[in-house]
């Protein structure tokens, strides 16, 4: 079902203080759309808040942790009483841990299931009565590693996949009872994001996305197509595709690979203290932006998810390379 267009809707985004979130917030904003950024970061919500009103658009800051479920209600009562409703919510808010299984310790386990899954599944409950209501969107951004469990990353891989799973069954429940309400699950893979910089390690190294590494304003524009144009899953980027076939394949194969690059290729190999300030329990100070240090890795473009998302071009493609294969059978026979 295609929704009303971005510029009259009234979008929900979370983790909208750094990121993919900060991203998705200004592009949204930039394009009309009335946007509620929420995160625990005050200061920057403000900033986010100051960008989205220089580019023309309207936005409200609401300060937060939704691991907090009277937060969770106050976002959505405030989102209401400001702009009348809500279309769609776009959620982005996380944390992590880079740890062993053997080092992770239960309350850190915990708490990455509190903001990544639990305030998750808090605020789609508060706000499916607006979504039913404006029959709008659920655009959840979840991971290619709900798929695919990775080293050093057991907390977030597994909140990824208990998330995706839950909106599994809620999508069945809400197509049953033609609520109107869509669900998308975004899988993305490696961004550029301050997050790097942020999360507790237990590794004594800089944590780095898995390479490919893409900027967050291309992963950001494909989130954003997903509320005026809900896809049911969708893989952002060629390293998040391949992935998800590979561990459809072989996962085994996916186990020796890992067992070689799976711990190098997730840090630089600057050393980094362990127990250096991390945002786990408390957001720390400053204003981090959309981007993170890896900018000069980075890639400002991804032609899969260009093509994923123009599907004519793609069946245009494969039409074109059938026909062209056909003509060369026939000059092959005469």
């Amino acid at each position: 079902m295609t929704k009303k267009p971005l510029s009259e809707q009234v979008v929900v985004v979370t983790g909208a203080s750094s990121g993919l979130g900060r991203a998705v917030a200004r592009r949204a904003g930039a394009r009309g759309a009335k946007v509620v950024v929420a995160a625990r970061n005050g200061a920057a919500l403000d900033m986010a808040v100051e960008e989205i009103r220089a580019s023309g658009g309207e936005a409200l800051a609401v300060p937060g942790d939704l691991a907090n479920p009277d937060d969770v209600a106050i976002l959505v009562e405030r989102a209401v009483l400001t702009f009348g409703r809500i279309d769609t919510v776009i959620c982005s808010n996380m944390v992590t841990v880079y740890s062993e299984v053997e080092q992770l310790r239960d309350d850190e386990l915990q708490r990455v299931f509190d903001v990544n899954f639990f305030a998750r599944v808090r605020l789609f409950n508060a706000a499916l009565p607006q979504l039913k209501e404006s029959r709008g969107t659920w655009v959840d951004v979840n991971s290619a590693l709900a798929y695919r469990g990775i080293p050093l990353q057991a907390a977030y891989c597994s909140t990824k996949a208990a998330m995706r799973t839950f909106l599994e069954s809620a999508r069945t429940e809400l197509e049953k009872h033609e609520t109107g309400v869509d669900i998308c699950c975004v899988l993305p893979g490696a961004i550029n994001t301050p997050q790097f910089d942020r999360g507790r390690q237990r590794i004594g190294y800089q944590p780095q996305p898995v390479p490919p590494i893409y900027e967050p304003e291309p992963f950001a524009d494909a989130v954003l197509h997903c509320a005026e144009h809900p896809i049911r899953e969708l893989p952002l980027g060629w390293g998040a595709q391949k992935l998800l076939w590979g561990q459809k394949l072989s996962p085994r194969a996916g186990d020796l690979m890992l067992r070689r690059m799976g711990w190098k290729g997730q840090h630089t190999g600057q050393p980094k203290p362990i127990g250096s300030p991390d945002n786990l329990y408390e957001t720390l100070p400053g204003d981090p932006g959309a981007h993170g240090r890896f900018d000069d890795e980075s890639r400002e473009s991804t032609l899969w998810t260009s093509l994923r998302l123009r599907r004519w071009l793609v069946g245009g493609t494969a039409v074109a390379a059938a026909g062209a294969a056909v003509a060369r059978e026939l000059v092959r026979t005469r």
